[in-house]
């Protein structure tokens, strides 16, 4: 399994750039085994961030054919809806604080990368929550090690592929990715 899960991992690029993450070490049996069982794993506040993001995307698309008068109201409308994405970040960055809180140190479609003081072991399922800053999201999934490095003093950087998570979420994830790099890119420009 774990050639499969680094091919996958390897299908997708990674962007370097900190989000928080919690992780937290589960047994293989603690998996969900379907996207039906992943859908009932997730806690009602994740699914209702999910929620709020879609309704704001399909709210915005129509206002997009009105042309300039409907800019102003939609800049207006995407100032609103970041004030509630900012809550609802926050609101969910900090539930469950038993999990450990950390940031990852690069992140893409196929899974992310996070560097950590103790080890876990290749083969380690982690229930994993990933904080998007800047597209205000959170996704719930599970994640496995598939390699870990040490860094030194101390330090293990450990790639973690996605074992289970929703579509969406895997597309939010690669374009989350994308829109880091086009932010990166866009920096690089202006020095």
């Amino acid at each position: 399994m774990s050639s499969k899960l680094k091919e996958e991992f390897s299908a997708y690029f990674q962007v370097e750039e900190a989000n928080q993450v919690n992780l937290f070490a589960v047994e293989e049996n603690e998996v969900p085994q379907t996207k039906q069982a992943l859908e009932l794993s997730i806690p009602p506040l994740f699914r209702l961030a999910n929620e709020v993001n879609e309704l704001d995307v399909n709210a915005l698309r129509p206002l997009r054919n009105l042309g300039d008068v409907a800019s102003e109201l939609a800049e207006y409308l995407k100032a609103q809806s970041r004030k509630i994405d900012l809550i609802m970040s926050h609101i969910l960055a900090t539930e469950q604080p038993d999990d450990s809180n950390q940031y990852c140190d690069s992140y893409g479609g196929g899974g992310l990368k996070v560097t950590c003081t103790s080890p876990f072991s290749v083969g380690q399922n982690l229930r994993t929550k990933i904080f998007l800053n800047h597209e205000a999201s959170a996704i719930y999934c599970y994640t496995q090690v598939i390699d870990v490095e040490y860094l030194g003093e101390n330090q293990y950087q450990h790639t973690l592929a996605f074992v289970q998570i929703r579509d969406d979420d895997q597309e939010l994830m690669v374009r989350a990715s994308l829109h880091a790099q086009t932010r990166q890119l866009k920096k690089k420009q202006n020095k």
